[in-house]
């Protein structure tokens, strides 16, 4: 038994030593989009949007588009509960406008999402991403956006990032000839998902809503993200960075606790299982 006492005395200590935490990460668990709507309805100042479905708690970001001649503007979204992380017109003549919400759900299941602006249009582009991991009480770390217009390239603004925080690039373009989407690969991030969008009507109205959403381990600053080449287009693009739930570990002052419970419930094993034995001889 003093052996044996002896052994866990020495390794509890070792095993505190060794104990650190795993690093947090924030982890994307769905996205929806509102598809491809060619020749909608006309007039219309309202489009649906889902949230996806995962877990309680989860953090929702949903992103809403739709033409705009300089004068439009969006409306808080329905149901309510969402913070408006940014909304604003495309650059060049200003032929559409992007609004980006987050909030955080207490239901796992998916929620139809209305977005809603002031002037009558004819396209409507949405999609959205829901994550798992992001911190309950600073959930957003910064929003960038910049604009640009007709024979720009397409590119996000430059971002810092902490590590394991998860980064949401969305373009929001004023015409439906975009061509292929691509990424530059400077940026090196984990790719986790994406949606592509398109509203647009006969009468020349158009919406385009694209984003996708990657996770940077280690963090940094992250330069400008290439996302389509110069073209005859007015567009919007905005990097929202989400910062993941700190992991707690004990403090030392913990661990010391800990330590001393443990160590002083072993000694009185050890002390109790020599006395029993003293009563026997």
């Amino acid at each position: 038994m003093q052996k044996i006492l002896k052994s866990i005395l020495y390794t509890f200590p070792l095993f505190l030593l060794s104990v650190t935490a795993s690093p947090a990460v924030v982890q994307l668990v769905d996205t929806e989009s509102s598809g491809f709507r060619l020749d909608i309805d006309n007039n219309i100042t309202s489009g649906i949007i889902a949230t996806g479905s995962g877990f309680e708690d989860d953090f929702e970001v949903i992103m809403c588009g739709t033409f705009s001649d300089g004068n439009n503007s969006f409306l808080p979204p329905a149901p309510d509960g969402w913070t408006t992380l940014d909304t604003g017109e495309c650059g060049g003549s200003e032929q559409c406008i992007l609004g980006i919400y987050g909030r955080f759900d207490g239901s796992p299941d998916s929620t139809d999402i209305t977005c809603s602006w002031t002037d009558p249009t004819d396209a409507f582009s949405a999609g959205s991403f829901r994550y798992h991991g992001v911190d309950q009480f600073d959930p957003v770390i910064d929003v960038s956006c910049i604009t640009g217009g007709p024979q720009t390239a397409v590119t996000t603004p430059p971002f810092e990032a902490d590590p394991g925080s998860a980064v949401i690039i969305v373009a929001q373009i004023g015409n439906l000839d975009v061509g292929m989407f691509s990424v530059s690969p400077q940026a090196v991030p984990i790719f986790q998902g994406e949606f592509f969008a398109i509203g647009g009507s006969e009468f020349g109205e158009q919406s385009a809503t694209i984003g996708f959403s990657a996770l940077f381990p280690s963090g940094g600053s992250i330069p400008q993200i290439g996302i389509f080449p110069p073209g005859d287009y007015d567009w919007r693009t905005c990097a929202v960075v989400l910062r993941a739930a700190p992991t707690t570990i004990p403090t030392l002052s913990e661990w010391g606790m800990l330590a001393a419970a443990a160590g002083l419930m072993i000694t009185g094993v050890y002390f109790a299982v020599r006395r029993r034995r003293a009563v026997r001889t």
